[in-house]
């Protein structure tokens, strides 16, 4: 579903952030969020406690929960800015803030490249 791709092309389904907010287990979300604030510091050199991992709905909801690192987004900015469903509908596909960000997120580049062939 085209609607579950955010702006940059992650799909929120398959972000544990994402996963961790639906959870109903709070034993099981706090071992989540725990889980997540290792992986934010390993991968991106994240400084996150557990309590930093709030819930979060999708980068694309006008009013709801929003993870802190999504909301200073500046590809989140951007397309808001543009009034973008997501960045492949953007007219300077490919900008450098999305060159970096594919450098470690390829799939995301291969998902907004499909959009891109259908629109």
């Amino acid at each position: 579903m085209i609607e579950d791709v955010s702006y940059c092309g992650l799909l929120c389904s398959g972000c544990p952030i994402h996963w961790a907010t639906r959870e109903t287990d709070p034993k099981l979300k706090n071992k989540m969020r725990t889980a997540i604030a290792i992986l934010t510091r390993k991968l991106y050199n994240m400084d996150l406690c557990v309590e930093d991992i709030t819930g979060c709905d999708g980068c694309r909801i006008e009013n709801g929960r929003l993870f802190p690192a999504c909301e200073a987004c500046p590809v989140r900015t951007c397309a808001r800015e543009r009034g973008l469903a997501n960045c492949a509908n953007c007219e300077d596909y490919i900008c450098e803030e999305l060159e970096r960000f594919f450098v470690d997120n390829p799939e995301a580049k291969s998902r907004l490249e499909f959009i891109r062939s259908v629109i």
